[in-house]
């Protein structure tokens, strides 16, 4: 903190401290212009390595920043004459809002083909006018200091207004990385009518049959509505990832009908009975090696009989009501159909797959519990795959010979839920692996170096999602391993410096060909 009553001092660092802010501001309003738009190609990868930590950052000065409203509301609300600045506060929270709005400009140019939306552009560019809005408030406080506390009116509405886009900023976020919905998908009725949203109803019938168990059923071939059961799920399939609600390359959106038609900033979408004049054709008909050409490298390319519909579709007039059975189809196009996934059967695999995610959702909330009291004892240890998995990882790599048989075991609450497990140079032996029969997800393991024996390859066996299993420097031999012949979906396993020799892994691997066996140099 800063004395602010101390003797009128040199202005010298407050002019340098201003003259370096300016620059500072001047470079990141430059900086869009300087950098053009983002390659199609993205940056390099040590880029993307390097933007990825601007999430890790953005808190920072968001923190900062709340911390210097909280400390200037208790000065203005304080009876005794404040004793100390918040310059230093105010000066790592600009600070930090550069390094993560730098970050965020890596991000956003490395990856375009995700971050590439209208969206994000705006997320950058409110991020971009927070960060000099905190380097602005930081110099004014500096001269405020200075003068003794004159002008603090133009510090405060700099203030505000500098936390005023930084809340629009993380919104943008938050929409960004979870959906434009995340704040207001569960909000009451009540809620949603005074900030202007739609209500939100319990929809009858289909819905409804499918969350009660009941089966789909098909629907009469000439009933199909062409767009709704045809065109819609090879859209949905193709073309929805980048052109949806939430991200709209080329300013574009195809999950509205409306939209669909009218088209991006390339023109028309569908021209109504004009193939060759609807944008969506041109582009897909170009060739794949053609930067233009949709969908873009790395995306699945629709299959000919999916473009044989889409274009006869728009040939017949690209209605959104007309049913298959009032549409003239000629052979080719009924060979196209007969080709396509019925949409009885999309709709079983879309509420198949839903429901696989509210599982899993179910799944981890069961575990989370066991979670979150076991880190207190492994902290670091343990933790969640990623934020929507439910399964569990373990590492116990920092531990080494302090981890033993009854650590195991204190994990057998999450065993079921492991997906990854290392134990290396721990001090686990058979009688622990033993504990790891109930790892039923399990896909990785390492026990290298630990005392495991031919013993320990039974409770192994019965893994039968393992993927990699390691057994480096371990006692197993040509006899024990056979035991792993079990596991149908190993794909590598390593077993150099053990007692295997070139005749175990020969026997073993006629009975796990597509298994990998490494025997090291």
């Amino acid at each position: 903190m800063i004395d602010s009553d101390t003797p009128r001092r040199s202005i010298k660092g407050p002019v340098f401290l201003t003259l370096i802010g300016l620059i500072v501001i001047a470079a990141l309003a430059i900086l869009p212009f300087w950098a053009g738009p983002p390659p199609e190609e993205g940056l390099p990868d040590m880029a993307k390595f390097v933007g990825r930590f601007h999430p890790v950052m953005l808190h920072l000065p968001i923190g900062m920043l709340a911390l210097v409203l909280v400390l200037e509301t208790g000065r203005l609300f304080s009876r005794r004459k404040p004793g100390s600045s918040t310059q230093v506060a105010m000066f790592f929270a600009a600070a930090s809002a550069v390094v993560a709005v730098l970050l965020g400009f890596i991000l956003y140019y490395s990856m375009p083909g995700d971050y590439g939306t209208e969206l994000a552009q705006r997320h950058l560019n409110g991020g971009l006018i927070f960060a000099c809005g905190a380097v602005a408030a930081f110099i004014i406080k500096v001269w405020v200091d200075v003068a003794g506390g004159k002008g603090a009116w133009l510090y405060w509405l700099t203030l505000l207004g500098s936390a005023g886009v930084m809340g629009f900023t993380s919104h943008d976020g938050a929409s960004l990385t979870h959906g434009e919905d995340y704040l207001t998908r569960y909000a009451p009725n009540s809620i949603r009518q005074v900030i202007g949203l739609p209500l939100r109803e319990e929809k009858p019938g289909k819905a409804a049959a499918d969350r009660a168990g009941a089966p789909v059923v098909a629907k009469d071939p000439s009933e199909q509505v062409v767009y709704t059961d045809l065109i819609v799920p090879i859209l949905e399939q193709k073309c929805y990832s980048c052109h949806n609600a939430d991200k709209q390359k080329g300013k574009y959106r195809m999950d509205e009908y409306d939209l669909l038609v009218k088209g991006g900033k390339e023109g028309d979408g569908i021209v109504h009975g004009k193939v060759d004049d609807s944008n969506i054709i041109i582009r897909m008909d170009l060739p794949e090696d053609d930067d233009e050409h949709m969908p873009p490298e790395g995306k699945k390319d629709l299959e000919e009989h999916e473009v044989v519909l889409v274009k006869w579709w728009i040939d017949k007039g690209a209605s959104k009501d007309a049913k298959l059975g009032e549409l003239e189809a000629p052979d080719a196009v009924k060979e196209a159909i007969s080709k396509l996934v019925p949409p009885e059967v999309l709709a079983q695999q879309k509420a198949a797959a839903e429901d696989e995610v509210k599982q899993a959702a179910e799944k981890r909330e069961s575990v989370k519990v066991e979670v979150e009291r076991l880190r207190k004892e492994f902290p670091a240890a343990l933790n969640f795959e990623s934020q929507a998995s439910s399964g569990v990882t373990f590492t116990a790599v920092s531990m080494r010979k302090d981890f033993g048989d009854e650590d195991l075991a204190k994990l057998s609450p999450v065993m079921p839920a492991m997906v990854s497990l290392d134990l290396s140079s721990c001090t686990v032996t058979d009688e622990g692996a033993k504990l790891l029969e109930s790892a039923g997800e399990l896909r990785t393991l390492r026990l290298s170096e630990t005392a495991l024996t031919d013993a320990g390859l039974d409770a192994l066996a019965k893994l039968s999602k393992l993927e990699s299993l390691n057994l480096y420097g371990t006692q197993v031999t040509n006899q024990g391993i056979l035991k792993l012949a079990a596991l149908p979906s190993l794909k590598k396993l390593y077993l150099w410096q053990t007692k295997v020799d070139e005749a175990g892994v020969k026997a073993l691997q006629e009975k796990l060909p597509d298994c990998e066996i490494v025997m090291g140099l």
